[in-house]
């Protein structure tokens, strides 16, 4: 290893993962093995483990045998009101990606932040095949107004009046596309996306990009992929992307932390 110009090691793979978890080492320092040409950085050397989503088993057509039966808890379930169960069993194929698996409200979230369309195919146990989202009856009209005068299961913050609140934020980043990788610095932050600037711009609206946040007012580093829905010639010079796949922790701890930056905001005012 090489950090801050001073020789480190030797250290094993196992090694080398622990402490880029604890910090001692960044994605940004460089490393060597035997039978390697050049040093490269440990960002292209662990570029497999960005995680990717989650995928439904393969063969999603079940068998009636196979079927699983949805379980109906009190505190996961909207029994009294319309019957949905609130487990973690929905799967959303899009842009020919699994993702998956969603409680149901989150992923009325992604619908109503447009993270996820009414032509986009779902999937639950007891289903035959993929179905559009629009072709559901969990997801129809009369039953997601109704959905929007419940005060429970956090739906306040799933049928909302605009895009969640981007915040001034300061981290730096690591783009990567299994071609090459980038470094760059967020700008701005929500749970919804990130404006990235970077020196040079080589994506376009509509790329797929997986990125690393490093530890900033959000002091958990987290991987996510990510949309370019915008492409910003500067300056400064960027990109505005929309989180496509983000882990529900990291997604609430940059939740909380935009809440509480919109809430001194008001505050001051």
């Amino acid at each position: 290893m090489s950090q801050a110009g001073n020789a480190l090691g030797p250290f094993s793979q196992g090694e080398l993962k622990k402490k880029l978890k604890a910090g001692e080492l960044s994605y940004t320092d460089f490393l060597w093995h035997e039978g390697q040409e050049s040093w490269r950085m440990l960002a292209e050397h662990f570029a497999s483990d960005f995680p990717p989503p989650k995928e439904p088993p393969p063969g999603i057509s079940v068998s009636g045998e196979k079927k699983l039966i949805e379980r109906q808890f009190g505190g996961e379930t909207f029994a009294q009101d319309l019957g949905i169960s609130n487990e973690p069993i929905w799967f959303l194929f899009r842009d020919n990606t699994k993702f998956g698996p969603y409680r149901y409200l989150e992923l009325v979230r992604l619908l109503q932040t447009n993270a996820c369309g009414p032509d986009d195919f779902i999937w639950k146990p007891g289903f035959d095949d993929w179905t559009r989202l629009r072709q559901v009856q969990e997801f129809e009209e009369p039953v997601l107004h109704k959905l929007v005068h419940l005060r429970n299961f956090g739906t306040e913050k799933v049928f909302i009046q605009r895009r969640f609140p981007r915040i001034p934020y300061e981290s730096e980043v690591i783009l990567h596309d299994e071609k090459r990788v980038v470094f760059g610095s967020a700008r701005s932050l929500s749970e919804g996306g990130a404006f990235l600037e970077v020196a040079k711009t080589t994506h376009q609206k509509g790329d797929r990009i997986k990125i690393h946040f490093t530890p900033g007012a959000v002091a958990v580093p987290f991987n996510c992929i990510a949309e370019v829905t915008q492409v910003t010639k500067g300056p400064p010079m960027g990109y505005n992307v929309k989180f496509i796949y983000l882990e529900e922790d990291d997604r609430k701890r940059i939740s909380q932390y935009a809440e509480g930056v919109v809430a001194r905001s008001e505050g001051a005012k």
